[in-house]
C-alpha cells in the first residue's frame, strides 16, 4: 500500500533517485523551499506503514523506510496564453487562461513501470479539479520531458497543444 501526502521535512529526499538528475536535484534542493514559500505544492508517495515497509524489503528494496519517497509530483497555479492551448480549446478563452501546472512527476527508478505513475497522476488530477472549484482553473497543463512522457499523458486524456508535442493540456470544463 502507498500513502500520498504533502512533502514534509521528515521525508527522505536525499535517497530519492528517479534516473533523471534535474528531477532528483529539484526534489532534494528546491521542492521543500517552494512549498514553504507557497510557490508550489509537492505530494509524495510513501509506504503506508511498518508492515508495508517489511513487504518492500522482502521484495528486494532494502533501503525502504516509512519516510522513503517512492514518487512525487508538484502542482502550481499558472497562467498560459491561449496560443499555448489546443486550438479547439483556445477559442473559448480570453488571451490569458488560469491553469494548474503539473510541474514535475517522478518515480523511483527501481519502481518505474509498476503503476505508481498512474496513481500519482490520478491524484494530481483530483487535486487540480478540487482546486479549480475554489480558485478557478481551466485545466491541467504539463510540459512533458520527452515523447514517451507525452504518450503517457495522452493515454490519460491530455491533449497535445497543436504542433508542440511536449506541451499537453487536460481541460477541467
Amino acid at each position: 500500500m502507498i500513502k500520498l501526502e504533502p512533502l514534509a521535512g521528515h521525508h527522505e529526499r536525499k535517497a530519492f533517485d528517479c534516473g533523471v538528475a534535474p528531477l532528483n536535484i529539484w526534489l532534494k534542493q528546491t521542492a521543500l523551499q517552494h512549498q514553504t514559500k507557497g510557490i508550489s505544492r509537492t505530494f509524495v508517495a510513501i509506504p503506508a506503514g511498518g508492515q508495508i515497509v517489511d513487504v518492500y524489503r522482502s521484495l528486494g528494496y532494502g533501503d525502504i523506510s516509512s519516510a522513503s519517497i517512492l514518487g512525487f509530483y508538484a502542482l502550481a497555479s499558472a497562467f498560459v496564453f491561449i496560443d499555448e492551448l489546443p486550438a479547439e480549446t483556445a477559442k473559448r478563452y480570453p488571451r490569458q487562461v488560469p491553469v494548474t501546472r503539473l510541474g514535475r512527476l517522478a518515480i523511483r527508478a527501481d519502481m518505474q513501470g509498476q503503476g505508481l505513475g498512474r496513481l500519482l497522476l490520478a491524484d494530481a488530477v483530483n487535486r487540480a479539479e478540487s482546486a479549480a472549484q475554489a480558485v478557478g482553473s481551466a485545466g491541467l497543463f504539463v510540459d512533458a520531458k520527452d515523447e514517451t512522457s507525452s504518450r503517457f499523458y495522452q493515454s490519460f486524456g491530455f491533449r497535445v497543444c497543436d504542433d508542440q508535442s511536449l506541451k499537453l493540456y487536460l481541460p477541467m470544463w
